[in-house]
């Protein structure tokens, strides 16, 4: 259990700084493009929506949706536009101390997790490593796909978390693969 709790450590700051790289360096805009008239729109923001929130367009309320409300909200999805908005009326720090602590922490249960399913594979150390990788694969396919597919989130934005889930995930999969003996290991020294 020791060396599963210092792979983790070790994987999640390996995650943190390549999250760091890939975001600040490698990835930066990727898929996100500026708003034209950003300040009229804004305005228009402030003094049209209610509160922070995920807002969808065209509208609809998916829990009570009449036949003739779904009729209306397939001929205006049709023809467009369609989007969403990510709103919040209220600025901030873009890397505020609780953004980056509740970076650290998800990197942190992401390594643990992975540290785990490391510790009872039975394989050498690059089978173990290209594991991990998979699993970054994994999330990205159950996850990062339906963003992309349903909600059209921009490809560039789509491949960009890819990349950055699979590598990132590599990399610390090196040391935790390092950390975290093979059970066959474990299993020979325990039958000697």
């Amino acid at each position: 259990m020791k060396r599963i709790l210092i792979a983790a450590i070790s994987g999640c700051v390996i995650l943190f700084i390549w999250g760091a790289f890939s975001h600040l360096v490698l990835f930066i805009g990727a898929g996100f493009t500026p708003l034209p008239n950003e300040d009229t729109v804004i305005r228009t923001l402030q003094n049209t929506l209610p509160k922070q929130g995920l807002y969808f367009f065209p509208g609809k309320d998916f829990r009570r949706t009449t036949a003739g409300q779904e009729s209306t909200f397939e001929k205006k999805f049709k023809t467009g536009p369609v989007g969403m908005v990510i709103y919040r009326p209220v600025g901030g720090n873009p890397l505020s101390l609780g953004k980056l602590g509740t970076q650290f922490t998800s990197n942190f249960i992401t390594s643990l997790i992975i540290s785990f399913i490391v510790s009872l594979l039975a394989a050498s150390y690059w089978k173990r490593v290209f594991a991990v990788s998979l699993l970054a694969a994994l999330a990205c396919a159950s996850v990062s796909t339906i963003y992309w597919n349903w909600y059209e989130f921009p490809t560039s934005f789509f491949l960009a978390q890819c990349i950055d889930q699979v590598v990132g995930c590599m990399l610390a999969g090196l040391a935790i693969a390092k950390i975290v003996p093979s059970a066959i290991n474990r299993s020979n020294k325990n039958g000697r």
